[in-house]
């Protein structure tokens, strides 16, 4: 009788399936979610700005990124070049976000100026669901990422090959 490794083929198979089944429950419509009874809840109000931003962690990525809330479960996030980004007011920020979601009426990667800035900036235009005390959205990498909301701040969980990487943002309220 063969040795058979059974943990070692259901976990492949697990592995394959976990990031689509995670993805198509975030995709489903806000009836099919019940109730997030958390004590943080998504600031719509200003946007997040990643901590290190204008700093040594915006050097070396070359961009300045910033996170937005929209309502009926939408994210924003911008990447603004550095050091351009230095120069640019929380005022704009906010602009250019409400600017490029009244372009996008689906998710969208769009780059641009939007008549607000004068070097172009990426952002990524999603929806997000919930998946137990975090937000769940596609970030571009293999896996969605996860957000933590905190009191004035999110921990935004990308996954990795080997750990998942950190990285926190602090709210900027804007007018």
């Amino acid at each position: 009788m063969p040795n058979t490794n059974y943990y070692s083929a259901w976990s492949s198979r697990v592995k394959i399936l976990l990031p689509g089944l995670l993805l198509a429950a975030v995709t489903l419509p806000d009836s099919a979610w019940p109730a997030q009874q958390s004590e943080f809840t998504e600031n719509l109000s200003g946007f997040y700005s990643r901590d290190g931003n204008n700093g040594s962690p915006a050097q070396a990525a070359g961009n300045n990124i910033y996170i937005k809330f929209f309502e009926d479960r939408w994210i924003g996030m911008m990447f603004i070049p550095y050091p351009y980004a230095i120069k640019v007011d929380a005022a704009v920020i906010t602009g250019v976000f409400n600017a490029a979601r009244k372009q996008a009426s689906s998710a969208a990667l769009m780059k641009g100026k939007y008549e607000l800035l004068s070097e172009a900036a990426t952002i990524q235009i999603e929806r997000y669901g919930y998946l137990e005390d975090r937000i769940v959205f596609e970030c571009g990498s293999l896996s969605p990422c996860t957000i933590k909301l905190g009191d004035d701040f999110l921990e935004l969980i990308k996954p990795g090959v080997i750990n998942e990487h950190i990285v926190k943002y602090s709210h900027v309220a804007t007018p």
